[in-house]
């Protein structure tokens, strides 16, 4: 009897961290969303410094969920994310307009599939 409520704590518990980490993710990806929001219409309007200093809030904080992320995300997506974003540096640095469109939407693409793969579904579990 002891085992089964043993096993049934560990599965209680690997269920919990699982939620959490979801909910980890939405708020991270969320918040880094927010921040391109801001970097892409500043963008847009020509106004490059703020453009700048948004997408670098937004890398910061990805740059700052570095414990949860190499823990609870496959390490290829992590480089596909750090990949996007230092394009998009790069782009805003060059005022590249036309490149910059594509860098938004690449680094937008790694994150929703991160979120993605983050959620309970037949996708995600098969």
């Amino acid at each position: 009897m002891k085992r089964e409520i043993g096993a049934a704590g560990l599965l209680l518990l690997l269920i919990l961290v699982a939620l959490w980490s979801i909910g980890r993710t939405d708020f991270l990806t969320g918040q880094i969303g927010l921040n391109l929001d801001r970097s892409e219409r500043a963008a847009r309007q020509g106004d490059y410094p703020l453009a700048q200093k948004a997408a670098e809030n937004a890398l910061s904080l990805w740059r700052s969920a570095r414990g949860f992320t190499a823990v609870f995300l496959r390490h290829p997506d992590l480089d596909g994310v750090a990949d996007a974003f230092y394009d998009l540096q790069e782009r805003l640095q060059q005022r590249d307009r036309s490149a910059l469109d594509a860098a938004y939407a690449r680094l937008r693409y790694h994150l929703e599939t991160l979120d993605w793969m983050e959620h309970l579904s037949p996708g995600t579990l098969f």
